[in-house]
């Protein structure tokens, strides 16, 4: 930017000077870097007026299935499919003889519908943005409403997933107990943490687009060491410890897991996960805080 410095009077033989103004480090129309409350802001303009999210993800959920005959039940029977093949398979491989079968068909229906809603929020919120380049440029809604309205979908297909938990739950022995009241507490702590993450990878994914290959790759990797299809009590040694109390993916899986499944009230891996939500959205606040003048010239 360029100002002009006065003239001098006609007659006195000199030209107009132009000073250069100094240079204040702006960019573009960029004005300075919004406060870290932007995204708690935004989210809750996002809730006030959620036609574009909630309605979106329904729609999207709708138009996936719209030509199929058991429309989106189909989501239902491949996670079924999964369920039963490796449930038989491995509870034949791992479980030991005399082993409580019908316990390893609720573990493995658990975590798996779980893992899903978490791989899938994960993954794909690394590239909503890239995705969505063409109504971000139109600018009609805020970021915020792009990842909730693909957290949103990914909670509607857990809903379908979620009849192959109560199945396998009603197969069981097991009876409600009062550790089943802490999913009061935990659902929302799981739900809470999962989409802190989807922030926080939506910025990075923004940024760095090949985020999203390295995610399919870890998350590839994380489904085979967490306790999904295995249980913590098929194997000993210091390399299962590593992998369950080192693994974030077992506490998130384990708050919800260990009250509905097996009873018990794991206070250790809730207080972890308790503990982890403030990081995990500071992060995501000050990430997206520092990004949002840039989204538009990112992708």
């Amino acid at each position: 930017m360029e100002t002009l410095v006065d003239s001098p009077a006609p007659g006195e033989g000199q030209r107009s000077v132009v000073a250069p103004k100094k240079d204040t480090g702006d960019t573009g129309a960029i004005r300075g870097r919004p406060s870290i409350l932007v995204l708690f802001q935004d989210l809750v303009a996002a809730f006030k007026a959620p036609g574009f999210w909630l309605y979106g993800a329904w729609i999207d959920t709708s138009l996936r299935h719209r030509s199929q005959a058991l429309g989106a039940f189909w989501m239902v029977s491949g996670t079924l499919a999964f369920v039963l093949i490796l449930g038989t398979l491995y509870s034949q491989v791992l479980l030991r003889p005399g082993a409580d079968t019908q316990i390893y068909y609720a573990h493995i229906a658990t975590g798996f519908v779980l893992w899903i809603f978490i791989q899938q929020s994960l993954q794909q919120s690394s590239q909503v943005y890239k995705k969505s380049r063409d109504m971000i440029q139109n600018g009609y809604v805020k970021y915020v409403d792009y990842v909730l309205r693909l957290f949103s979908g990914h909670l509607i297909s857990l809903g379908y997933n979620l009849l192959i938990v109560v199945g396998a739950i009603l197969l069981t022995p097991v009876h409600v107990t009062a550790a089943d009241f802490i999913l009061l507490l935990t659902v929302p702590l799981f739900f809470l943490a999962v989409l802190g993450v989807c922030f926080l990878l939506s910025v990075v994914g923004a940024r760095y687009p090949d985020i999203g290959e390295l995610m399919r790759t870890v998350l590839r990797l994380f489904f085979f060491i967490t306790p999904i299809i295995w249980m913590p009590s098929m194997g000993k040694g210091a390399a299962i410890g590593a992998f369950i109390y080192l693994n974030p993916f077992y506490y998130l899986l384990e708050i919800i897991r260990g009250p509905l499944v097996y009873g018990v009230v794991p206070w250790l891996e809730i207080g972890v996960v308790a503990a982890a939500i403030p990081i995990i959205w500071l992060l995501a606040a000050l990430a997206y805080a520092r990004a949002k003048p840039y989204f538009a010239l990112w992708i």
